[in-house]
Formats: C-alpha cells, structure tokens, sequence
C-alpha cells in the first residue's frame, strides 16, 4: 500500500512536468504583429511618419512607400497612433495571439498646401551649346526647366528638361543649344505633397562661337605715380563678353604674360585697369585681348609700350632692341646704381613731367646721383632728344649730374637735343666726349662742378654753348651760338674752334685760353670775340687766332700774346667744314692757323 501511494506521487509530478514544459514551448505564440500604411486624403504615402502602439514602447518610421510593420504586440484592443509633421492620427485595432494584422492603414488629411519656395536661380555654366541652371528650394522636390529661344516675354516655352530626384539643391543641364542664341526659361519643382514651386521668367545667351572684336581706343595714361599705370580702353558690347586679358611683357621679344587672374570686369563706356608692383625705368609693353563667357579671345591690340619713371635703385640696361625709350617723368639714378645705354639707343623725353622730381626741372630730366655708363660709337651715337612731334629749343630738362664721383659717369658718341641743359654737372665729375649738342637752351651747364674731359664735342645753335668754372675743355665745336663759351673759374679751355657772336665770355676767374680760332663766318662782323664782364678776372690769352669781330677783346687788358687777327681759311662749304686749308689737299694757300699756335702748333679743334 505504501509503495503504490508512492507510485503514484509520482505520476502526479511527471504529468505537471510535462504541463509546464508544454507551457514553455507555446509561450512565443502568445503575442501578435500589425502591419500597415500611411496615407494622405490624396492617397500619397508619407514617408517617415511615427507609428507607435499607445502605452507601449514600440514605434517605428514608415519607409518611402508610407509602409510599417511593428512586432511583439501584446493581443487585445490597441490603439495605433501615426504622427507626421506634428499632427496625429489614431486607429483602434484589435491585435490577436500569434497573429498578424495586416492592412492597418492610418490616413492624414492633406497636411502640406505649401509649394517649395525657389531661391537663388542662376546660370551656374555657360558655353556654345550646354548651359546649367541652378537653383535651391526649402523642402525636398524635384527639378525641372522650362526653356525656349527668345528673350522673355517673346515666345512660349517649347521645351523642357526635368530630373526627378527629390533634392534641395537643384542642377539641370540644357543641352543641344544654339550658339549665339538668346533663351529665356523658368524653374519649377513639385515636393512629395504635389505641391508645386514656380519661379520668374529668366534669359541667357549662348556664346556666339565667334571671338569678340577687338578693343578700341587702348592707351596708357602718363605714369602719375612710382611702380603703377593706368591703361584703358572702349568697353565692348557683345553679350557674351565675359571681360578682357591684358597682356605684358619687358621686352619687344618677350614673352607676353597675362596680368590679371580674372578676367578684367567691362565698365560702362569705358574700362581701365591699373597695373602695379612694376620696377623703375623698365620698357614694359602691353596687349589687350576681350574675351567671352565660352573663353574666346579676341585679337590683340596693338602693342603699347611704357617707360616707368622714378628713382632707381638698381643696375639698369636700355638696350638699342628696345629703342626708342619715350621718358614722360623723371628718372632719378640713385647712388651707387648704374644706368647703362647701348649704342645707337634713342631716348625720348617729354616735356610734361608726370612725375617731378624735387632735383630735377619742371619737365623731364635724367638725374643721376649714381652712374650713368652712356657710350656710344662713331656709326651708333646715342641720341637723347625731344618726345615732341615737332620740337624745338628747350622742351625737355636735359641730363642733370648731381653729387656723384662714381667713374662710371661717361657720355661718349652721343647727341643730346632740345634739351633746356644738354649737360647740367654739379658737384660731379662727368666725362664727356665726342658729343653732340643742338638747339638747346644751354649746351653744357658745368658751372657748380668739375668736369674732366670735355673733348671733340661739337655745340651748335644754342643760346650758350656752355659754362663752365673748373674743366678742361679741348678740341670742341662751338657753332652758332648766341654766347659761345661763359668761362666762371680757372678752366683749361685750349684748341677750340668757337663760330658765335660772342665767342668767349669771361665772368670770373683765371681762365687759360690758348690755340683756340674764334672766328665768326657770317657776312658781317660779330660783337665780341672775347668779352671781359667784370675787372677782376685775370684771364690768360694767348696763340689765339680772333676774326671777324668788332672787338676783338672787349673789357680786357689781358691780350696775351701771338694772339692774331686773320682769316683762318677754313675749307667750308655744305655742311661747313672748319678744317683748315692746305695747299697739299689742292687750296691756293695754306691756313695761316696751322702753325700759329704754341711751339708751331695746329691752332682750334683740328689741332694736337
């Protein structure tokens, strides 16, 4: 009896076993799911809307297709809640064990009548035959343009290009366009409710294909300060005109290099640029080309040149290649620089001065405080001369030499003309030789300095030929001045030929005058051969030959002696020749001058 109460004890707690493990094994079919979507009253699906189960912590996004699913739901009546831009919805359903519900469907009355609003539209590229248009919208929509040929308002769109993305950020690309056309367009796009943004009616113009003529009236204005210049131009009027390339280079043979990164803006009328940084008494030169949106370039300009003015500060070289060299300001050689000018060289100056220099005249001067190296040959002078069309006495400043004793102070072969001082030297030791002076105010103003060698120069149709207080002056021309030569010092002046109505002038000092001819060759008498200004000079005169003057000496008792009184015989003619005549070369007799002068000597500028 006690063994079957135990056997059956037994049984008992197996069958609950079992029931309790059957119970475990149904337990995951206790619970349902719900599936479903989110509409619209117009049927479209909201994407991202929030599904949830009230009082649970279960929600979950609907996908692009409006569409849920939500797992694990407790059965029994639930309610479903949809939210989408701060609004709700509510759905009671009932949820059954181990079930699935499907077609739990939310719907939202419209809740966006807002079309997109469009902003910032734009021809973001241009060229030929594409053109991007560009624009922007403040909620998610879709892209589309409306396009026609025509300026606005002229014809109605007939053509349309559209990308469906739903972006904030919108590019459509116009494709197939015909250059040189004009097309007006308008933008549109529809956001995910179908409402739909519409903006203004807009036109571009396609690139004509063709480079755009090329600018008028290119010019370089006077340099008005150091280092810049300002160049401009007649503004173009193409509609594709995008702006202008200018072009520079430092030398006729140069490389031309773009100067401006962008293209130069086209003013209204007229355009001008200003081009800096640029370095002193450099010949630069310039082109100017338009160009188009499509990157045409129109042909070049003409090539204008420029000469900066300034203080140097540095070794230069003008070069014969590069010649003429038009100065419109001052060019100051500071100390310890060099200017160095190449045979057969030509240097214009104005007589503006678009940049004074407080050492220099009141119209365009070479100062030199450091050194200028301007060496020329028989066959290749330099000539320093006037920017004038048609120039005369005095009209521009000249070469002025100023508190330098650098030795690379030389003019050697070259013509200076027009110039109000060909020379001005003070407190300078300059050398110059074989040079030539014409038409200036004053040929050579040494007065305030010490110039050594100043030889074989011819001095012509000046008011004064020169003045001079310290310097050897020997074998010079002097030829139709007003005043040959102003002596202020002790100057060595010996062997000269003087051709003036005042020959020699002595203002002061202790010249010494010797072997020189100073004969006038005009048809009547000159005024004074030597002409004495103040008594206290003691001028040294002596083995000069003085011709054809009403006086011969005036304001002097310093006559010298073998000074003489006759025809030098010069052999003349056109051009006139002031060499004299010899019967070797086939004259009637020889020139009394040739051996008239020092220990037998050759007298004037032919002599030793």
């Amino acid at each position: 009896m006690k063994n079957s109460r135990k056997i059956i004890a037994l049984l008992l707690a197996m069958v609950v076993l079992v029931g309790i493990t059957g119970c475990l094994k149904s337990s995951g079919s206790v619970k349902g799911n719900v599936t479903g979507k989110v509409f619209d009253s117009n049927g479209k699906a909201l994407h991202k809307a929030r599904v949830e189960i009230y009082g649970a912590n279960q929600s979950v996004l609907t996908d692009e297709l409006g569409r849920y699913s939500i797992t694990e739901v407790d059965p029994g009546q639930k309610k479903l809640v949809a939210t989408y831009d701060n609004k709700s919805v509510v759905k009671v359903v009932e949820i059954s064990r181990g079930k699935t519900l499907e077609n739990a469907d939310l719907t939202f009355a419209v809740i966006d009548g807002l079309p997109p609003v469009i902003t910032e539209v734009a021809v973001a590229s241009l060229s030929e035959n594409v053109a991007i248009i560009t624009w922007k919208t403040n909620e998610s929509s879709d892209s589309t343009v409306d396009y026609a040929t025509g300026p606005v308002g002229l014809t109605p769109y007939t053509m349309l290009a559209s990308d469906p993305a739903m972006v904030t950020e919108h590019s459509v690309t116009l494709a197939n366009l015909l250059p040189g056309q004009t097309y007006h367009f308008r933008v549109r796009s529809l956001d995910f409710e179908r409402n739909e943004g519409i903006s203004s009616d807009y036109q571009f113009a396609t690139p004509s294909g063709e480079a755009p003529a090329t600018p008028n009236n290119f010019m370089i204005a006077a340099p008005a300060e150091m280092e810049r210049i300002v160049l401009s131009w007649t503004s173009n009027g193409e509609n594709d005109l995008a702006g202008y390339n200018l072009y520079r280079a430092d030398s006729a043979a140069g490389t031309f290099i773009r100067v401006n990164a962008n293209p130069i803006v086209s003013g209204e009328g007229s355009t001008s640029y200003q081009d800096e940084g640029l370095k002193i008494a450099v010949k630069y030169y310039y082109r100017l080309k338009a160009i188009d949106i499509a990157g045409n370039e129109s042909l070049p300009t003409q090539t204008l040149s420029v000469v900066t003015p300034g203080i140097l500060a540095e070794n230069r070289t003008w070069k014969v290649s590069e010649s003429p060299y038009i100065v419109q300001g001052d060019i100051r050689v500071r100390g310890g620089s060099v200017l160095t000018i190449e045979p057969g060289t030509e240097i214009r100056f104005t007589r503006s001065d678009a940049i004074p220099d407080s050492l220099g005249s009141n119209m365009a001067d070479l100062i030199i405080q450091g050194g200028l190296m301007a060496v020329g040959a028989e066959n290749k002078r330099i000539l320093f001369t006037s920017a004038e069309s048609f120039p005369r006495k005095s009209v521009w400043g000249g070469i002025a030499f100023i508190g330098t004793n650098q030795p690379e102070n030389m003019l050697r072969y070259a013509t200076i003309m027009f110039a109000d001082n060909g020379v001005k030297s003070e407190g300078a030791t300059p050398s110059i030789e074989n040079c030539e002076f014409g038409l200036c105010g004053m040929g050579l103003n040494l007065g305030l300095s010490t110039a050594l060698n100043i030889r074989y120069n011819t001095v012509r149709d000046c008011d004064i030929g020169m003045v001079s207080a310290n310097s050897n002056i020997r074998n010079n021309l002097f030829i139709d001045n007003q005043t040959g030569v102003a002596l202020l010092g002790n100057d060595y002046f010996e062997n000269n030929t003087v051709d003036c109505l005042i020959g020699v002038q002595i203002d002061a000092g202790n010249p010494v005058i010797k072997n020189n001819i100073i004969a006038y060759t005009g048809s009547t008498r000159a005024i004074y051969g030597v002409n004495q200004t103040i008594p206290n000079a003691t001028p040294s005169m002596s083995f000069n030959d003085i011709f054809n003057y009403t006086y011969a000496f005036n304001g002097t008792n310093s006559t010298g002696t073998a000074n003489i009184e006759v025809d030098p015989l010069f052999i003349g003619g056109s051009p006139f020749d002031y060499r004299l005549q010899k019967t070797a070369d086939g004259f009637a007799s020889d020139s009394p001058c040739l051996t008239a002068g020092e220990a037998n000597a050759q007298m004037g500028r032919y002599g030793p």
